[in-house]
This record gives C-alpha cells, sequence and structure tokens, in this order.
C-alpha cells in the first residue's frame, strides 16, 4: 500500500504543477496516470482513500492562498484560517475519493470498461461540483490547458467539460496500456476511435471568426491596496489615480474605458461630491465608463449590491449590473447563525444582496454584458449574456484579497476558457491584476503584471451570435452526468441481483 500511496501523492503533485503559476500544461495529459495504476483492481475503500489523497495533495499546494485571504482579510486568526483551508481543501478533494469510490464500485478501475468511463465520470463530478453548495469550479482540470490554443478550441461545442474529458481519456489510456499491455492494442485503438471523434470535434468548430464591427477598449488597473481601499481618507486620491489613467487611455481613442470591481470605493449613485468626480471624468475623456462601485437602495432594511455603473460621455449613468452569484463569507456569510464567529471579508458595508438581471449594456456600435469577479468561473452563467445579445464580454474584479499568490493567474486562465466557449472578445480589468484582453480562440492577447498601475488599450472586434455552447449551455456534461447515473444504476441493479443469488461482486 506503501507504493500506492506514493502514486496516489505523485498525481497530486503533477496536477500542482500543470496548473498557474507553474503552467506546465502538458503533464495534465498524463498527471492522474499514477493513480489509476494505484486503484487498478483496488476495493472501494481503497480506491477512494488514494483518490482523497491525490485531491488533498492538489488542492493543498494549488490554493494556499485561501488563508492568506481569511486572515489577512477575512480578520480570522492564522489557526481558525488555516482550518477553514483545510476544511475547503478536504471538500474539494472528496470529489476525487468520490471518483475512484464508483470507478471500483461499479467494477471500472482496470481494462476497456475505465477507458470509456472514466472521462465520462470525471466530467459528471466537475458539473456537481460546479453547483453543489453554491458551486466552487475553481481548478477544474481543463483549465490546465489554458494555453493550449488547439485543445481550447474544443470549448465552443462542450465547455471546459470536454477538455476535461480529453485529458482523463489520455490518462486512463496510458494507464490501462501500461498495466495490460497485453491488450495495448485494443485500448489504444479504442482511444483513437475517441481522439478522433475530438479531432472532428475541434475542426467542425475551429472556424475563421467572421469580421465585424471594430471597437476600442481600454482597462485600467489603479494598483490601489485592499488594507486602505475603503478609507475615507484615500477616496480622493483613489479617483485621481483612476481619471489620470482615463485621460491617458482616452489619447488612443476607445470607445469605452472599463475600471475594476468596486474602483470606485463608495456608492457612487448617492455620493454627490464623488459622483460628480466620475462624471467630470467621463466628461473629459469623451467615452463610455464602466466603473465598478457599491450600490445600495433605500427602505428598511437597506440593501446592498456590487455593482458595475455604465457612464455615459456626458456623465450621465445610464445602467447598473448588480452582481448575482455572491461569494461566501467574502460578500455575505451563508447560515450566520452558525458561523457567528466568522468575519465577512467585504469591507465597508453590509452583507449584499444578489442581482437578478443579467444585464446588457448598449454601445452606440454593440453590445456587451458584465460580470463580477468570480462569476466569470461559472460557464452557464457568462453565456446567458453573450445569449442575451452581448457581442463581447466585461470581467471587472478586485484580486486583490489573494496577495502575490497563484490566484490571480488561475483566475486569469478560467476567464480565458469563457471567451472561447462563446467566441467573443474577453475585457478584464483587475485592481491588482491580472488585467487583460483576451481574443475568441483564447490568446491572451495583452496582459498587466499584478500589483502595478496599468491601462491596455485594444481593437476588437464585435462578434455576435455565439456558438453551439452559448445556445445549449452544458449539454455534454448534462450527457455525462445521464451516463455517469445509468451506469451506476446498471452496476447497482446487477450486485443487488448476484447478491440475491448467493455470488459476491
Amino acid at each position: 500500500m506503501l507504493r500506492k500511496t506514493f502514486f496516489a501523492t505523485l498525481s497530486g503533485i503533477s496536477l500542482i504543477l500543470a496548473f498557474p503559476t507553474y503552467d506546465y500544461g502538458l503533464l495534465a495529459f498524463f498527471a492522474l496516470v499514477p493513480l489509476f495504476v494505484a486503484i487498478d483492481g483496488e476495493d472501494p475503500v481503497r480506491s477512494s482513500y488514494l483518490g482523497l489523497l491525490t485531491g488533498l495533495v492538489f488542492y493543498l499546494g494549488s490554493i494556499p492562498w485561501i488563508v492568506k485571504t481569511m486572515t489577512t482579510y477575512g480578520g480570522l486568526p492564522l489557526s481558525l484560517g488555516s482550518l477553514v483551508f483545510l476544511v475547503l481543501a478536504l471538500y474539494l478533494a472528496l470529489y476525487y475519493g468520490a471518483f475512484c469510490y464508483l470507478l471500483a464500485k461499479a467494477n471500472l478501475t482496470s481494462g476497456l470498461p475505465q477507458v470509456l468511463f472514466a472521462p465520462t465520470l470525471w466530467v459528471a463530478l466537475e458539473y456537481l461540483r460546479t453547483y453543489l453548495l453554491t458551486g466552487f469550479p475553481w481548478n477544474l482540470l481543463g483549465y490546465s490547458q489554458y494555453k493550449n490554443l488547439p485543445l481550447l478550441q474544443l470549448a465552443p461545442l462542450t465547455g471546459v467539460y470536454g477538455i476535461s474529458f480529453l485529458l482523463i481519456l489520455v490518462n486512463v489510456t496510458a494507464a490501462q496500456a501500461i498495466i495490460h499491455f497485453q491488450r495495448w492494442r485494443q485500448i489504444l485503438g479504442l482511444a483513437l476511435v475517441a481522439v478522433i471523434g475530438f479531432s472532428l470535434a475541434l475542426a467542425y468548430s475551429w472556424k475563421s471568426p467572421p469580421p465585424g464591427r471594430e471597437l476600442t477598449v481600454s482597462v485600467l488597473q489603479g494598483n490601489i491596496e485592499q488594507g486602505l481601499k475603503w478609507s475615507p481618507a484615500i477616496q480622493k486620491g483613489t479617483l485621481e489615480i483612476y481619471r489620470d489613467l482615463t485621460l491617458k487611455a482616452a489619447l488612443r481613442g476607445p470607445t469605452l474605458i472599463v475600471w475594476p470591481e468596486t474602483a470606485a470605493p463608495f456608492f457612487l449613485r448617492t455620493d454627490a461630491s464623488n459622483g460628480r468626480l466620475v462624471s467630470q471624468t467621463a466628461r473629459e475623456a469623451g467615452a463610455y465608463l464602466l466603473v465598478g462601485s457599491p450600490d445600495r437602495t433605500a427602505g428598511s432594511p437597506e440593501r446592498y449590491f456590487n455593482s458595475a455603473f455604465f457612464v455615459s460621455p456626458g456623465g450621465e449613468i445610464l445602467g447598473k449590473y448588480d452582481k448575482i452569484h455572491l461569494v461566501p463569507f467574502g460578500e455575505y456569510v451563508p447560515l450566520k447563525k452558525i458561523l457567528f464567529f466568522v468575519n465577512k471579508m467585504a469591507e465597508g458595508i453590509g452583507d449584499f444582496s444578489p442581482g437578478r438581471d443579467y444585464t446588457v449594456f448598449p454601445l452606440p456600435w454593440g453590445k456587451f454584458g458584465v460580470t463580477i469577479c468570480f462569476e466569470v468561473i461559472f460557464p452557464d452563467q457568462v453565456r446567458r449574456y453573450v445569449n442575451s445579445g452581448a457581442e463581447f464580454l466585461v470581467n471587472i474584479t478586485n484580486d486583490a484579497w489573494f496577495g502575490r499568490s497563484a490566484a490571480p493567474y488561475q483566475h486569469l486562465s478560467m476567464a480565458v476558457l469563457r471567451a472561447v466557449e462563446n467566441g467573443v472578445y474577453m475585457v478584464r480589468a483587475a485592481n491588482t491584476g491580472i488585467s487583460a484582453i483576451i481574443a475568441p480562440n483564447g490568446r491572451i492577447l495583452k496582459a498587466s503584471g499584478i500589483f502595478v498601475e496599468a491601462e491596455l488599450t485594444e481593437r476588437i472586434l464585435l462578434q455576435g451570435g455565439g456558438t453551439f455552447y452559448t445556445r445549449y449551455g452544458d449539454v455534454f456534461a448534462w450527457a455525462a452526468s445521464v451516463i455517469t447515473i445509468l451506469v451506476l444504476s446498471i452496476s447497482w441493479l446487477k450486485g443487488v441481483i448476484f447478491l440475491g443469488k448467493g455470488f459476491r461482486v
């Protein structure tokens, strides 16, 4: 068992290296081979232990920034912040344990059946993780390929889940070819058929984008320290930084200039003094502004929103988008009566309320949709904006929470997939980085560093209509989930029948 424990640990370490900031994406094609070798022929309990170990090593090594976020900005002591991190890592690792357990329970830890079923089961579990308990689909396997432009072209058909499927297919095929070398021709032949099918899908989806209208956009990165951001004493200084960056960008003639999430750390709609400064900046720039700022409604009790305001070149607020998918513990505390000891990390105002509308803002030459912060990691939400007429996407975020860690790079990798899935440009403005402009094929055209002031300007093409994924969503993941349920149900029924006849399976 010691050898198998080593193999499971090796898989976890390999996965860490496949993701940002190490970015050895090629490792993802082979990272899970040791785990598959380790669980070959094992019973469900031992298989689940090995899978859990792989997942735990991976998440402990890839998201340790959670501790800094909880302690520095959440106000938790190091011991409690570390405990919260460990619980989260264990929760995410449970999906790896469940994957190996269900393979073994279905008696599919070896041979050709595993080659067929393992990728399907993996996708079903990733899809479950996207939504269960409000969802946390961070570092799904497919995101390791955000720099692999040819493979990314599968996403307009299947979403990120199809890339995960292909990676697991390669991993499990390699493992089974090693274990059952006498049947390697059959296993590789079956895998080849699957790869050809995916190649045809790639050929279908990888088309030259149709010519579209051009638009110049700018994104700004003010690099405002999170610990000072909400201090009233520096509000004017913050606005001066964004005013200077805006006027610098205006020299390049953009139609739209994007400020990051809560770049205006006050209630833009009701703060007359600071609001006038923002309006004046828009008039001086002669461009539309998208400004991140909190908002509140009158009444009892007051409701607070994390919002993006759309400001005209004349300085008028034309509309706003209220963030729909809020961050647990960051923008509200779930189960507050039970978790009374956990402080909300968003400073300055009370708990946020979720928005309801998938707002699309109109420019004279096109339309765009906005996501705020980690909303961009939810594929189904992002596609709704393009389905509603958005011809490009904007993501505003404040990744200062993460400090100098892998998190800003991991966050960017997920934004890349949203651009490819929907076949449109993604314009991303981050308070401390990484700001970026991403082409529909996933190429990062421009990107800032972290913790520096930056202004990025680029001409983009407006491309409406979306892709197969935009129109039909997660049909691939749904199909994988249905097949998984059917296979597990049949396996369970067979077990009941055989046990009833006195056999063990």
